[in-house]
This record gives C-alpha cells, structure tokens and sequence, in this order.
C-alpha cells in the first residue's frame, strides 16, 4: 500500500516542480524537497527488497494500524503540495512588477485618527503650538468652545521601494512617500472631506562600501530623527518645539572614514555634507517675481554632520546607537543687494540603553531658520521696528527627547518632551514653547496596530500663556 502511495505523491512533486513558469518552479522546489524528505523519512524501508530477512516482530493488526497511520500521512501531505500549488499561482499572478522588470516593493500604512483637543491650538487634529490669547475672548482655554472632537483618516501614507544591484558599481536604492495631509489644517472640514495627496519623502542613493550618494527631498542632515508617534504623522512631533522636521529638496554625500571593532561592537565614523534648496519662506522687499528670498541669494543653502555609529544595522534598538554633530549655513536676500545669513548647530543620538529601551534626542541654536520646520517657534523675524521692512532674525535654542521602552513583543510605550525658547531681545511674538507626551502602541496582530497617545502644550506670547490638551486614538493597519 505504501509503495502505490510513494509513487502518486512523488508524480505531484514532480508536476509542482516542473512547471512552465521557471519562476514559480525555483520557489516551489525547496519546499517541495522538503515535503519529499519529510514522507521518505515517514515511509518504512522494505527490508524484503534488499535481501534481509525480516522477523515477525508485530501482530497482522498492527500492521494494518501502522499502514492506515501513513495512509492518512500522504494524504495530508498531498493535501500541503496542492495548497502550496494555489499559494504559489496566486503570488505570480499579483506580483508587482516594474515597466523595467525590477522588483518593486509596497508599503503604507492606513490610520484612522479620533482626537479630542482642548484648548486653542493652532490645529484641533495635530496641535503644535497654543494661539496667542490676544486673538480670541479672555480664558478660551477653559470654555466649552474651545474643545473639539473629529476623525481624520489624512496621516495614511503609502510608500514604494526600489533595489537594484550592479548599478555604477554599487547598489541603488530608492523609495518614495506620499500622505494625504495636505489642503490646510484642520480649521474647517474641507480637509476631512476631501484629503489631498502630498509629497513626503523621495530620494534614490548609490550605495558603495564606504561611499552613500543621495539626492532627493528627506528632513535635513543635521536633524534627521523624528519621534515614535502615531498621533504626529503628517507633521512629526515636537515640531515647533525641537524638532527640525522639513522635507526639503537636496543633494548629499556621506562618507565612512574608519570602521574597528571594539570588542564584539562594530563601531564607523561617518562624515556627512549636503547642499539644499535655499527657500526661507519670505520675499526680498522689492520682488517682482514672486520669488523666495532664499532664491534670490543665488546660492544654497550648506550642511556638514559627523557621525559616529554602533552595533550591527539589523540588531535591536537596544543594541545599537549613534550620535552626531552638525551645522547649517544659509542666505537670503532681503533688500538690495546685501544678503542675511541664518544658521544652526546642532546634535543628535540614538541610543540603545538595554532591556528593550532606546532613547532619541535632538538640539540646536539657531538663527532664522523656521524653513527647517519649526525654528524659531515658526519664526522667521521678530517684530519689525518702525521703518523697517523686517524685524531681527529671531535666534532660539532648543531640543526634544523621548524614552521608548518595548515592554512587550507586541507593546511599545514611551514618553518624551520638545522645549523651545527663542531670544526675547529679537521682539518674536512667540517666546516659548513647549510639548509633552506620553504613548502606547499596541500590534496585537499583523497587521492591526492600535495608538493611544497624550499630549500637552504650552505656548507663552509676551501677553500671556495658554495651554492646550490633546488626546489622540490611532486604529489602522500597515502592510
């Protein structure tokens, strides 16, 4: 009975992995030879057919026992081949395929945002700083209408990636990301109803050993980690308030100037530098042209970082870290002929502690640099004196951190605050702000993901401070 048996589940191997489609062949082979070794070991040898005599050693009835225990083995086992047949054909048929037959790779995430915001922020569904009191009736904070409650699904993204070897003599690697978070903020229900799409991120780099070549629109090189957040997706968190998020475009090199080994720790010392798009948000006084004042200074803007790096790229958080120095210098050209610098120094890290717990921070002083995305508290200039066009760059200092612990596979908590603090002698309107938050990302299976996160905000104008309390349940699933 086992001889009749072997022989029909070796014919369906052999028809799974002799298809047509080569493809679908190399990928069903191992498993096949897997499942064939698996009932070779299951089927007994006939001891008859080579020559040795065989001792009675079990009852007829155990025999009979023992044939139908393999007889429903094979049929299980057919039963796993013709499954596998299915799986593999529905694979190439929803394949994603490039015009150019690379292999391209989707990802994305769809988030359902519930918030409840008390206070006057500048937005209900992802406040960033408090509204000056001076604008709306005295003590607002507190009053019933200054509380709100909305869903946006508006910080879903969707993201594709493209690898390809061989290319120039390195590897090329590209993706691109795009949100439905444009169309203005949330202070009417337009948005809600119909999101628009935005560009996020794309770049492409050429990847050598010691060598990255990039060019494309990311954060800037000086400030290139956001916090752990799924409430602050469509303008990452602590913006305003330490975190020089912008998307902006760029071309930058990087470049591995020593690799050692200190121990069982792979450490690599990096140097870094970028030239950007030189946008700054104003106009010189006597444009015609509608041109960024940034632009008019014919030049880009400059960024250097060094780096210093631990741990292999695929360990654990806690196993690995980086730290890094860096500095901006731009210009613009406000009126005449004359050009106003801004700049930034700045530091960053990322840094594994142990037992699943990481830590993110970033810093930096800076001079007119809210086009980074935030500096200055969204400052450019301060109040202008009388006469003059502009008011003085505004400088500030400030930074954010946040603590991540995984506390379980499937949990991950955190807590971090972002402070800014800008110069009261360059008059701005905003002096500080500050944000804390407190989070629980919970992915219960994949790929189903839950958030739920607290945040306050304080934001002081020279005529007062308010406050503003959000409250923010993310459900959705990424792929």
């Amino acid at each position: 009975m086992i001889r009749p048996l072997s022989r029909s589940l070796s014919r369906s191997l052999f028809r799974l992995c002799s298809r047509r489609d080569p493809a679908m062949s190399r990928r069903a082979a191992p498993s096949a030879v897997a499942v064939l070794l698996c009932v070779a070991a299951l089927c007994p040898v006939d001891a008859r057919a080579q020559g040795v005599p065989v001792v009675p050693d079990r009852t007829h009835r155990d025999s009979i026992a023992n044939a139908d225990s393999l007889t429903a083995r094979l049929a299980r086992a057919e039963a796993a081949i013709a499954l596998l047949q299915q799986q593999l054909a529905i694979e190439a048929n929803t394949v994603v395929r490039t015009r150019s037959r690379l292999q391209l790779e989707l990802s994305g995430r769809v988030l359902t945002n519930s918030y409840f915001t008390s206070g006057r922020g500048n937005s209900v569904e992802l406040p960033l700083f408090v509204r000056d009191p001076l604008t709306g009736p005295a003590g607002a904070g507190g009053r019933p209408d200054a509380r709100a409650f909305g869903v946006s699904l508006r910080q879903t993204f969707i993201g594709a990636a493209l690898s390809v070897d061989s290319v120039l003599g390195g590897t090329l690697v590209a993706d691109i990301d795009v949100d439905f978070f444009a169309g203005g903020t949330a202070a009417t229900a337009e948005p809600f109803a119909f999101p628009q799409m935005r560009l996020r991120t794309v770049n492409a780099q050429l990847q050598w050993s010691r060598t990255v070549l990039m060019v494309g629109s990311d954060s800037p090189l000086i400030s290139d980690l956001n916090p752990v957040s799924l409430a602050a997706a469509g303008t990452p968190g602590f913006a305003v308030a330490g975190n020089l998020w912008n998307w902006i475009p760029q071309l930058r090199l990087s470049q591995t100037v020593m690799r050692r080994q200190i121990g069982s720790t792979p450490v690599a010392v990096q140097m870094h530098g970028a030239a950007l798009a030189p946008a700054v948000g104003v106009r010189h006084v006597g444009e015609p042209d509608a041109i960024d004042a940034g632009e008019r200074a014919a030049r880009p803007a400059l960024e250097a970082r060094l780096s210093v790096q631990w741990g292999a790229s695929d360990a654990a958080d806690d196993a690995r870290g980086e730290v890094g120095l860096g500095v901006h210098r731009g210009w613009m050209r406000l009126s005449g002929d004359s050009t106003t610098a801004t700049g930034a120094l700045a530091a960053d890290a990322r840094v594994g502690l142990s037992h699943g717990v990481s830590l993110l921070a970033e810093g930096y002083a800076g001079r007119a640099i809210a086009a980074l995305g935030g500096g200055g508290i969204g400052q450019t200039f301060g109040s202008a004196v009388r006469g003059a066009p502009f008011g003085a760059p505004v400088r500030d200092i400030a930074g954010w951190l946040q603590l991540n612990a995984q506390l379980r596979p499937s949990v991950l908590s955190g807590l971090g605050c972002g402070l800014a603090v800008a110069n009261a002698r360059d008059l701005p309107r905003r002096l500080r702000n500050g944000s804390c938050e407190a989070h629980v990302i919970w992915r219960p299976t994949q790929p189903v993901l839950v958030g739920l996160e607290l945040r306050r905000i304080g934001t002081t104008y020279s005529t007062g401070a308010e406050r503003v309390t959000h409250l923010n349940l993310a459900l959705g699933f990424e792929w």
